[in-house]
């Protein structure tokens, strides 16, 4: 495994043990939304940041545009009145812009003539359709708001390291 896929591999390892202790937390009667979310978003973006620190020689960006844009939604976390309305919006907006980056990535690949494209694109299918439930279920009470969130971000991590494990073993298997 080379550099670049190891610490893929362990961001997105990172990014599921951030979203198994969200799923602890309403044990712990943890349930502030607002809280849960500036938390998920400061840690995304510290992650991504350090992701792309270590593997700036790759000339690959898209950890640098997934910090600028979890930077984005941390900060505007604080800005704004958070009711589950803005929240919603602030997540739905993430989301969004995320697709846009995974749509780039998916677009690298096809250009390189590299089956990875089409992996890409259902990574792409299964955020999207998990984000847009996690949207549409976050008007239900507290505990069940932030399980909610985990489990997006739970899938988001697995996601992320679909991408690296992909690529090992296509390297593997020539």
């Amino acid at each position: 495994m080379n550099k670049k896929e190891l610490v893929d591999l362990i961001t997105g390892i990172s990014l599921m043990l951030i979203a198994g202790v969200i799923l602890l937390l309403p044990t712990f009667k943890v349930n502030d939304l607002g809280f849960i979310l500036k938390t998920v978003f400061g840690f995304y973006a510290l992650i991504k940041l350090t992701q792309f620190i270590l593997i700036l020689k790759e000339k690959d960006f898209e950890s640098l545009f997934t910090f600028l844009i979890s930077l984005g939604a941390f900060i505007s976390l604080f800005l704004i009145n958070l009711t589950t309305k803005n929240m919603v919006l602030i997540l739905m907006i993430w989301m969004g812009l995320m697709c846009l980056i995974k749509l780039k990535k998916a677009d690298f690949y096809h250009d390189k003539k590299n089956k990875m494209w089409i992996l890409r694109l259902f990574i792409l299918f299964a955020f999207l359709t998990s984000g847009l439930l996690t949207g549409l279920n976050l008007y239900y009470e507290a505990s069940v708001q932030t399980i909610i969130v985990g489990f997006f971000f739970l899938i988001n991590g697995i996601l992320d390291i679909v991408d690296p494990i992909a690529l090992y073993l296509m390297e593997n298997s020539k």
